[in-house]
Order: C-alpha cells, then sequence, then structure tokens
C-alpha cells in the first residue's frame, strides 16, 4: 500500500469513527497534522523531521497553530501511552537540542510542545525550579537535577550525546572564564607598570 493510500485509510478510519461530520473541524486539523508528520506530502516525505518554522512555511499556516496541531495531534492520535510518546520525544529532543550555561544553570530548547510539557512536569513533581519566562521553548533549569531526574527514566547511554554535549559547552565556558582572568589580570599588571613609565596612560 502507497503512503497517500495508507494515509486516506487511516483518515477515514478515524474521522468515521463516530459517524460522517461527528469529527470537529479542530480535531479534524489535529488528525491531518498528525497524518502529515507521520506520511508527508508528495515529495516533501513525512513533516515530523521538519521544526516547527520550517513545517509553517510548507504548510502556510502561523508557527504557532502548528505548534498546537502537534501537541493535539500527539494527545488525541498519537500511538501508545501519552507518557511514553512524551518520554520518546524528549529523547530525541535532548540529543538534538540546542543548549547553553549559564553558572549551575542549563538552558535548554526544546520544540516539542508535548515533550517539554511533560519535562515541566516532572521537574515540578520533583520539586525543581525552573523559568521559562523569557521564551515559551527556553527552559532554565539546575544542571544537577536535571541529571538527577533524567537517570531516573533514561539509562547512561540513552542520554549519553546529551551528557556529551553538555561537557562539552561545560568546558568551554570554563576556558573562557580563565582566558577573561588572564586578560583582565594582564590589563591590571599594564596599568600598574604603566603608574612608573613618564608620559604613558592606560
Amino acid at each position: 500500500m502507497t503512503s497517500t493510500a495508507t494515509f486516506q485509510s487511516e483518515f477515514l478510519k478515524h474521522y468515521l469513527t463516530f459517524g460522517i461530520g461527528a469529527l470537529g473541524k479542530r480535531d479534524t486539523d489535529a488528525l491531518v497534522m498528525h497524518l502529515l508528520d507521520k506520511y508527508g506530502l508528495p515529495g516533501a516525505g513525512p513533516l515530523h523531521k521538519y521544526s516547527n518554522q520550517d513545517a509553517s512555511v510548507l504548510l502556510r499556516a502561523p508557527v504557532s497553530r502548528i505548534k498546537q496541531l502537534r501537541y493535539e495531534s500527539s494527545l488525541k492520535y498519537g500511538e501508545g501511552r501519552v507518557e511514553d510518546q512524551a518520554l520518546a520525544r524528549l529523547l530525541v529532543a535532548l540529543n538534538g537540542a540546542v543548549l547553553d550555561l549559564d553558572g549551575e544553570k542549563i538552558h535548554l530548547v526544546i520544540e516539542d510542545a508535548l515533550a517539554k510539557n511533560w519535562l515541566q512536569g516532572q521537574l515540578k513533581a520533583q520539586g525543581l525550579l525552573f523559568d521559562h519566562s523569557f521564551n515559551a521553548e527556553l527552559l532554565k533549569v539546575d544542571a544537577a537535577g536535571l541529571f538527577r531526574l533524567l537517570a531516573q527514566f533514561f539509562d547512561a547511554k540513552a542520554i549519553q550525546r546529551f551528557k556529551e554535549e553538555f561537557e562539552r559547552i561545560q568546558k568551554e565556558k570554563q576556558r573562557d572564564k580563565l582566558r577573561d582572568a588572564a586578560k583582565r589580570a594582564g590589563v591590571a599588571v599594564a596599568r600598574h607598570f604603566a603608574m612608573y613609565l613618564p608620559g604613558i596612560g592606560i
């Protein structure tokens, strides 16, 4: 069966479950988004590999609309338990995440709404504070607490890439700090000696 035939078959199965016309527009849109992510468009392939931004261009809809449809489709038409879906999506998001460090906090960008909302729920349950006031897709959370939480759901191998990226950035930040400290020390020494050189000031 071709992907087009499979798309049609699965659409009709869901659409006619409670009789023709029973599925509202919002649920129908979420169903189509689910099927587009799964089977895709001719020449584009499955849309799940596209970011919300890229999918919005392809489907000519606002990014916020794509994000909401994907969230609703995963809740209503996703396969298996929602928690299992969230864990699988979170693992994909972590291993491809854009992240940064600020002291002891990780700044983590997660575009997938289901994965992000589930992670936020787990962080709250564990009493771990987080901040996403600046950007809805950006989480700021204590690094040690986040890794303790992830260890409850994933083995070390599953999140190895994420941990390696975290450690790489951590080392880069430390090197930057040392370079800045050395630079400041060098300027201070230069200023000190300049005091004793006539006609020179820094």
